[in-house]
């Protein structure tokens, strides 16, 4: 009986909750994330060209998965998130804004360049005053969800162009489907839910996006040919 006891107690320590879950998935996107773009930003010339801003991208996104990690790993069993969150929201503002400059540089010019370059500005300018009062991952979403369908939809029509926007349209689409399970709280048991599909789905998606920045035609990432596939 006392055996059963100790066994019992020792298999309630080993057991990780949903929240603990979360929080170690963030870190391990966070690492996919950080690693990827620092591979890229040792073999790009230039930070302002396409390779350098979706290099900027995946940096931003592993600054915020590894906000994200701290948040729901340490800060939300004490109930003390504002930090950490408004930090996350901040790291994902500073990702959605590069992701539509790019789409901006890359598929469209003249005046409606300029135009989408100021709503772009804009945009992150809203979204970075309401990231210190309004804390809800739908803000996120509806922050990030509208450059990311105008982002699919230019690869998509540019998708024969070369080879990165193939691999752009795959992470497009995976990113949907990681969002919907994400929004829809989908969840396969009681410790894996919505959020933890979401970035299991999302390291899949950061694959595809690393392989289209490596397949950008002219630079010089592409002419080195020297990053791991």
């Amino acid at each position: 009986m006392l055996g059963n006891s100790i066994l019992a107690v020792q298999k309630t320590k080993l057991m990780i909750n949903a929240i603990e879950l979360v929080s170690i998935s963030d870190f391990v996107l966070s690492a996919l994330c950080l690693f990827l773009s620092g591979f890229l930003f040792g073999n790009i010339r230039s930070y302002a060209s396409p390779s350098g801003l979706l290099s900027f991208f995946l940096f931003f996104v592993g600054l915020a998965s590894f906000m994200g990690g701290i948040d729901h790993g340490f800060f939300e069993p004490i109930n003390q998130r504002y930090v950490p969150r408004t930090l996350t929201y901040l790291f994902i503002a500073a990702a959605t804004f590069v992701l539509f400059k790019y789409t901006i540089s890359t598929y469209f010019k003249g005046q409606l360049s300029r135009i989408l370059l100021f709503i772009a500005y804009l945009q992150l300018f809203t979204f970075v005053i309401n990231s210190f009062y309004y804390h809800h991952f739908l803000l996120v979403v509806g922050n990030y969800s509208p450059i990311l369908i105008l982002f699919f939809i230019m690869n998509l029509l540019n998708r024969k162009k070369s080879k990165s926007e193939f691999n752009f349209t795959l992470f497009c689409i995976i990113m949907i489907l990681a969002t919907l399970v994400q929004v829809l709280e989908v969840k396969i048991s009681e410790n894996i839910n919505g959020d933890t599909l979401f970035h299991i789905i999302a390291f899949i998606a950061y694959l595809f996006m690393f392989k289209g920045v490596k397949e950008i035609p002219n630079s010089s990432i592409h002419q080195k040919g020297n990053l791991p596939t």
